[in-house]
């Protein structure tokens, strides 16, 4: 199944990396993997996500399913039924990013990155409002958050979502505009790179700050959206 599935994600790789990468981290039970499309458990996040080519076996796949609580679909016309007949509080429509280099230049002479503990809870908490008491735990249990430090103080902070995106980027507002979010990305796209991950990021499609950022960065954008439920 995982050969099949790739050989339909690899067709779309720009959309199709937040699926590869938990296949390839073998982080994903595969449901569904067949020339239309593939449909995965993410056991980390505890998240399902789909990518078809039309709308019937998309529908066929998520009916299927009975208890869905984080749901990525990647075509507009998943995202319509969703929503229509799924009871989702939130939506988030993204671009995806993918840093497809091997190798990334680091050119940082005043930040200082160290890995956070369950001690800078509450200072995430006041400056990132999206993450759950859940999620936030089991980030800084398995070691995924960042933070960066000037003069010993704490500036901002980045981490990997628990399905393996990049994201969580925050800089402390009297520190932005200094060049520390490049710093820290960078950082953590070097870290990736040496596990032999593919880095990449999901951008809501109205975030034009993030989307520049990462075009700096020298990531590919997709074309296409994909859309979380949640």
């Amino acid at each position: 199944m995982k050969l099949k599935a790739l050989n339909y994600l690899n067709r779309n790789i720009l959309l199709n990396i937040g699926i590869i990468e938990p296949i390839n981290r073998k982080s994903a039970d595969i449901i569904y993997a067949e020339k239309d499309g593939v449909l995965i458990f993410e056991r980390e996040s505890q998240s399902y996500l789909i990518s078809v080519d039309n709308f019937d076996i998309g529908k066929k796949l998520l009916d299927s399913i009975t208890d869905i609580k984080l749901l990525a679909v990647h075509q507009n016309f998943m995202a319509e039924y969703v929503e229509q007949h799924y009871n989702f509080t939130n939506k988030l429509e993204c671009y995806q990013a993918v840093y497809l280099n091997k190798d990334i230049g680091i050119e940082n002479n005043s930040m200082q990155i160290k890995t956070l503990t369950h001690k800078d809870e509450t200072v995430i908490n006041h400056h990132y409002k999206s993450l759950t008491t859940e999620e936030l735990n089991k980030l800084l249990d398995k070691k995924k958050l960042l933070g960066g430090y000037i003069n010993n103080q704490l500036i901002g902070f980045i981490g990997n979502h628990l399905e393996g995106s990049m994201g969580i980027l925050e800089i402390f507002p009297e520190f932005r505009r200094k060049g520390y979010a490049y710093i820290l990305e960078s950082y953590l796209i070097k870290s990736m790179l040496n596990k032999g991950l593919v880095p990449f990021a999901q951008i809501e499609v109205s975030n034009i700050k993030s989307i520049e950022l990462h075009k700096k960065l020298n990531f590919n954008i997709s074309n296409e959206s994909l859309f979380w439920f949640f």
